[in-house]
């Protein structure tokens, strides 16, 4: 059973969880039974982007060479693109970053998804020629010499978010006081986690067999990556002197509902979502922050003014109005990534968009299956499932996991 099916069903109270996810249950996609909602952010970056070696020799250390090298055909083939499930950050960031260099994720490559942990040795096998993945994953395969981690996602889009802590939209109304209890144990952790002095006690966790079963040594470098560490050496360049791989910082554990329009402008840029559907309540319904609110004043935590705080781009900010009369307003004229000017138009999907109480101006779509975005599956136009590949790692619980089970007060990383 998943982390989907034990919120959705009731074995966890509270869980990490894709920014997505609460996106898709209040959408009424992918096999929710119920709606999430994310109560704060888990910080802010710590993917990577990194190509097989045989690209590496290629010379492809950008977007921009990789849609050239597309563009000339010499590949002999569609270039096979990996991330991790097709409402995470990984997918939205790595069309992001191949729109960047031109391609249209669409067309001019091959999108799959897989599991973190299969991702890595998929890309040495010959099965996958490029993934958008969490570590440890990208610094294993530049190990091993499988592959070359060519940017930070964070060289993608600043400061993103990653995951949330997600709840029962249910249980958020009848369990309030537990909520706020969990939310500041988790602040604590982020504070814990950000702190340079306990990465080595942090790596012999994570460690173990039960969480990630790597070498504590490898994790150890993942989590002191800094920037002359990571990427290119354009992407090093290319970098601001505020620059982070990850965060754990106060400022990016705010459940911040620009985060989601984020997510859902993207959705709509690549078709997955009509174009007229109001993004401000759907972002209202995906976070809360009233119980984020509470614990960070008791922690003196600086707060936002607003639920739609500016979400930096790689050029500009996202700025969300304040609604006028009561309709949803959208971003603003300010400065913002082109995505936002001018989006292009998205693949045909089907008949018109449709309304209704769960499926808020969406357009029809294929089931996501039944792994709630933690195996591979088809997963929209442009995406196949790789059939017949095992998974080459450990089955256990493969990558971090904040989990909360009924009657026990506890948070497990």
């Amino acid at each position: 059973m998943n982390i989907r099916d034990k919120l959705t069903y009731g074995r966890l109270d509270a869980s990490h969880a894709l920014l997505g996810m609460a996106i898709m249950s209040q959408l009424g996609r992918a096999d929710f039974v119920e709606p999430l909602v994310g109560v704060m952010a888990l910080g802010a970056g710590g993917n990577s982007l990194v190509v097989s070696r045989h690209l590496a020799e290629m010379g492809i250390t950008s977007g921009a060479a990789l849609g050239n090298l597309v563009r000339t055909g010499l590949f002999g083939r569609k270039i096979v693109c990996a991330h991790v499930s097709s409402f995470s950050m990984h997918h939205y960031l790595l069309r992001e970053w191949l729109a960047e260099g031109g391609m249209n994720p669409d067309k001019d490559v091959q999108l799959c998804q897989l599991t973190p942990m299969q991702v890595a040795e998929h890309l040495e096998r010959g099965y996958v020629d490029l993934f958008c993945a969490g570590e440890p994953w990208g610094t294993l395969a530049k190990e091993r010499q499988w592959g070359s981690v060519i940017a930070a996602s964070t060289d993608i889009l600043p400061a993103h978010p990653e995951k949330l802590l997600a709840v029962r939209q249910q249980y958020a109304q009848d369990h309030g006081e537990e909520i706020s209890r969990v939310v500041q144990a988790v602040l604590q952790a982020c504070r814990y986690c950000r702190n340079p002095g306990n990465i080595h006690e942090m790596a012999a966790i994570l460690a173990r067999p039960e969480y990630l079963n790597e070498s504590a040594e490898l994790l150890e470098r993942c989590l002191r990556a800094d920037s002359a560490g990571t990427g290119s050496a354009a992407a090093q360049r290319a970098r601001s002197k505020d620059w982070f791989v990850r965060s754990w910082h106060d400022t990016h554990t705010f459940p911040s509902c620009t985060h989601v329009v984020w997510m859902l402008r993207q959705m709509i840029r690549w078709g997955e979502l009509a174009a007229d559907a109001p993004v401000r309540q759907i972002a209202q319904r995906s976070v809360r922050s009233d119980f984020y609110r509470k614990e960070a004043e008791r922690l003196n935590i600086p707060l936002p003014l607003t639920d739609f705080p500016d979400m930096p781009l790689r050029r500009g900010v996202l700025t969300m109005t304040p609604p006028v009369g009561g309709s949803d307003a959208g971003p603003t004229g300010r400065k913002t990534d082109s995505f936002l000017q001018s989006p292009p138009s998205p693949p045909a999907a089907g008949p018109a968009a449709v309304s209704g109480h769960r499926n808020h101006g969406l357009r029809p779509h294929r089931p996501a299956g039944n792994n709630g975005g933690e195996g591979p599956q088809a997963a929209g136009a442009g995406r196949t499932k790789i059939k017949g590949l095992r998974a080459p790692f450990r089955t256990g619980a493969g990558y971090t996991a904040i989990g909360i089970r009924r009657g026990i007060s506890a948070v497990t990383e």
